[in-house]
């Protein structure tokens, strides 16, 4: 298997000039949450500059400065991660899928003479549809969970404080509610700047609360699964992970990123996956 078996055609590209609504708007659409920037170059050609994701977008949205604005006049390039990391059609993959677990990224632009997509960790999943390894030894045993109750502005600082992406709501007894991730939080402050106006934004803001916005129908898988049956699930319910179930109830959760993360030593030890 080559790069090109990963790359996902269907990533949204934008111009660096072009407004955050547009990318609201695509995120709204198809449930992407990354895409790629481009801009022109001094000789007039039109070149990657830079990748936008829902992480870039919560760690600013919020900004004093920012809440005074409105989605149309805010630009991609503000948010935009500046000359990102990339590789080619020539990329090894397990170089690739190395670097993807060691620095946290989860998208990888492709490109050389021609911009060709990106990868990103969901289709590379499928490497691990056969791995009977038990999914207990790869998943986080101590997960970020938020009340119900919970402000969105704390579970911001949750995620942000750490590079999990993946948040368990629970109830007062603790037991689990639904989950957010970054997109669903970032989506909830992008659309609040949207629909509110700047006058009501700052008293409002803290009205915004983790049960109105978090998925509610969640992906379970049992403590004595496999990692392959927890990559397939994870990759057939189009979602970024699951929680993990045992006999005292919640164990744990993996994500696309314990899975990649164990992706990258299976391939850098040698072993046969696929």
């Amino acid at each position: 298997m080559t790069i090109k078996d990963f790359i996902s055609l269907e990533i949204p590209v934008f111009d660096k000039n072009d407004s955050l609504a547009e990318f609201v708007r695509q995120l709204e659409k198809t449930g992407f949450d990354k895409a790629l920037v481009t801009g022109y170059t001094t000789n007039g050609s039109k070149r990657l500059c830079g990748v936008v994701t829902s992480r870039d977008i919560l760690a600013k949205i919020v900004s004093e400065r920012l809440r005074r604005s409105s989605l149309g006049r805010l630009r991609i390039s503000g948010f935009m991660t500046e000359n990102p990391y990339k590789a080619s059609l020539n990329t090894d993959i397990v170089s690739l899928v190395k670097t993807m677990s060691s620095r946290g990224y989860g998208i990888i632009p492709i490109e050389d003479e021609t911009l060709h997509g990106a990868v990103i960790r969901k289709p590379l999943l499928k490497l691990l549809f056969n791995d009977p390894t038990p999914v207990r030894s790869v998943m986080d045993n101590h997960p970020l969970k938020a009340r119900t109750s919970d402000s969105l502005l704390d579970v911001r600082q949750k995620i942000l404080g750490t590079d999990k992406s993946f948040v368990i709501i629970v109830n007062e007894s603790g037991e689990p509610q639904g989950y957010l991730t970054v997109k669903e939080v970032a989506y909830a402050f992008a659309t609040f700047i949207k629909n509110i106006p700047e006058r009501f934004r700052k008293e409002r803001i803290n009205q915004l609360i983790a049960q109105d916005y978090m998925i509610k129908n969640w992906l379970e898988i049992k403590v004595d699964s496999s990692i392959g049956e927890a990559a397939k699930s994870i990759y057939e319910s189009n979602t970024k992970g699951a929680v993990v179930i045992g006999g005292r109830g919640l164990e744990g959760v993996v994500t696309e990123s314990e899975l990649i993360n164990y992706l990258a030593i299976s391939l850098l030890s040698g072993r046969q996956i696929g």
